[in-house]
Order: structure tokens, then C-alpha cells, then sequence
């Protein structure tokens, strides 16, 4: 079985910090964030991992073959120009056309799809794809996905139970003869949704409500911090390879902690004197005893050793990669984003 990752993304909604660092590869509980998508397909015994890539593509590829290359094979495939859920998987079809199905994730999500019962549905239906749905959280904003008797019958209208996409499917290979022949394209609005209504073919779906985690802004970024924690800290989701439990935090072990960090991660190198409370900190970091953070995303390098009070902001180093913004701070070789 082969799958595919769509990490190609700039991840702009996390400037500034995603001007320096591929939004795949921002830590949650310092574990880079497509970890947990490659490790969700190691568990399922995926032996190929097919990754789109367009923004700093070059770290993702080094994180991957050093960390994984070893348990599975992977292949790169970069977009000079971003092409789409459809245009991406198209790209690579000699890769993955030769078998009955693949699965496909987005890499921007930290889920535990329902791989076998993705599997079990689409072939007890020979479906096109098979869908993971969910039920939104209450208030929450998204694409209604109408579903009932097992099978998807639009999206954004239709009948039965309007349910929420969670970015992952099991999709039939039979799916290149449907694909639009040019280069951007999109897999639900030019394939799925032309299938249903055609009713050409079926798109069944799976209700899964295990933890699901979007990583889409400054604060889903910090809600799903914590939430990986609490699943960390359960025991129910693995503690990154150097990293160790210090209190209600997670702290890679070369960190220096003389503060009491609360509910956070600390990445490697990182020293923290100050107050640290739901805060991800990233590595080679420096807080200062009178500096205290709050909700805060804390980017590699970044030091912070006078008196300040900061609260729910991106805080980045100054650098030449981060553009002159009239919604960005610029003090103390810092670049802060309030959010």
C-alpha cells in the first residue's frame, strides 16, 4: 500500500514564522508536524510515501529521510507552482497508479484516520474514494459534507447528516481517468462532486471522532499544542525521540529549565528562565527571568532577556526572509505578530 502526503502548502495564516520554516515543519510537542502523518502510515505498514512539495522544500525532504528513511521510501515531488489536490496527485501517477489504492492526507491536520475501515468501506462499495468525516465543533466554519447510508451525496448540499471533511481518504486508483487533464486542479470539485452528481460512481465516507487537530492559524496552532500535549501526557500518542515530560510539559532534554514552564513544549537547546505558560517554544531559544509569555508560538534563535510581557503572538527573529509588515512589531531584533 503507497500513500501520499499534500505538504506543499506556503502556510501563510502562520506568518511570520512560515517565512523561514515550511509550515510541515513546525513542531507541536516538538515533533515536526508531517511526523505525525508519516508516523500515523508507518503504523499501518505503508512502505512508499509520496510527499508534494513547493516552500522550503529542502528541510522537509532532509527531516524525512534522516528520521524515517530507514522504515519506509519516499518520493519527492516538487511543484514549481502549486498544483492542487488534483493537479498534485496527477503529477505523480506513475507512482501510484499501479495499485488498487492509495490513501491521501493532508499534512496541514494531526489525525489518526480510520485507515482499515477507509479501506473496507471503499472496497465493500468499489467506490472512487472513501472519506474520513467527523462532527464539526460547535460554531466551527466548513464545507458541509451530506452523508447517509455510507455514501457522500454533496457537498454543500444535499441530504441526511451535514458533517465536516477531515482531510483524509483511501481513493481507487481508477481515479487518473477521471483527473482533469491540465495542471491545477482540485480532487472535490472537479472529481468528486461531477461523480455524485453524475452519479457516475460513489464516494462513500466513514464517521470517525477521534482527536483531529487543524493547524490552519496562530490559535487552531496553539489549541492543537495542547491538545497533542494531553494526549502526550496520557501516554496515548508517542513522546518525540530526546524530548521528556517535566511537569505538565513537554521538554527536549538538552533544554535548560530553570523557570516552571506551564502546559508547553520546549524544543532542543532551548534555556527558559522566565514564565512560560501554553506556549511553543522552538529550539536554540532563550527567555529571560523577566520575561514572561503566554499563548505564545516562539520561533528557532529567538531571545528574549528584558522585561516583557507578551501574550498570544507569533515571535520570530528579524531576519531578511521576514518582509517589512505594518501589522508586525519590530523590536529588539524581533519581529512579533499579535494574533
Amino acid at each position: 500500500m503507497k500513500a501520499m502526503i499534500l505538504a506543499a502548502g506556503y502556510g501563510t495564516r502562520l506568518r511570520p514564522l512560515t517565512f523561514n520554516v515550511p509550515k510541515p515543519m513546525v513542531p507541536v510537542c516538538n515533533r515536526p508536524l508531517i511526523g505525525y502523518a508519516v508516523e500515523g502510515f508507518l503504523r499501518e505498514g505503508v512502505k512508499e510515501i509520496v510527499v508534494n512539495l513547493h516552500h522550503l522544500p529542502k528541510s522537509i525532504e532532509t527531516y524525512l529521510e534522516k528520521t524515517y528513511g530507514s522504515q519506509c521510501k519516499f518520493h519527492f515531488s516538487f511543484e514549481p507552482e502549486i498544483l492542487g489536490t488534483g493537479g498534485g496527485v496527477r503529477k505523480v501517477r506513475a507512482i501510484l497508479e499501479n495499485e488498487p489504492e492509495f490513501f491521501l492526507v493532508n499534512g496541514d491536520t494531526i489525525q489518526t484516520p480510520p485507515y482499515a475501515g477507509l479501506l473496507q468501506k471503499r472496497r465493500e462499495k468499489d467506490a472512487l474514494a472513501a472519506l474520513t468525516l467527523r462532527h464539526p465543533p460547535e460554531g466551527d466554519r466548513f464545507t458541509a459534507v451530506w452523508f447517509e447510508s455510507g455514501e457522500i451525496n454533496g457537498f454543500g448540499r444535499g441530504t441526511g447528516e451535514a458533517l465536516m471533511f477531515s482531510g483524509s481518504h483511501v481513493i481507487s486508483s481508477r481515479i487518473f481517468k477521471l483527473l482533469p487533464e491540465k495542471e491545477f486542479s482540485g480532487i472535490v470539485d472537479e472529481v468528486y462532486q461531477p461523480a455524485i452528481a453524475k452519479k457516475s460512481d460513489i464516494i462513500a465516507g466513514v464517521i470517525d471522532e477521534a482527536p483531529w487537530f487543524d493547524i490552519g492559524t496562530p490559535h487552531r496552532y496553539i489549541d492543537a499544542g495542547s491538545g497533542v500535549l494531553d494526549l502526550t501526557l496520557e501516554g496515548a500518542l508517542p513522546l518525540e525521540s530526546g524530548s521528556k515530560i517535566v511537569g505538565d510539559s513537554v521538554v527536549h532534554s538538552t533544554a535548560t529549565i530553570l523557570g516552571k514552564p506551564v502546559r508547553s513544549s520546549i524544543g532542543v537547546r532551548s534555556s527558559i528562565k522566565g514564565e512560560v505558560r501554553n506556549s511553543i517554544i522552538g529550539a536554540n531559544c532563550r527567555i529571560g527571568g523577566s520575561t514572561s509569555v503566554e499563548s505564545c508560538i516562539i520561533g528557532d534563535g529567538v531571545e528574549i532577556m528584558h522585561p516583557v510581557e507578551l501574550r498570544s503572538a507569533i515571535i520570530c527573529r528579524d531576519d531578511e526572509a521576514i518582509p517589512r509588515e505594518p501589522s508586525y512589531r519590530y523590536e529588539n531584533g524581533l519581529v512579533i505578530a499579535v494574533f
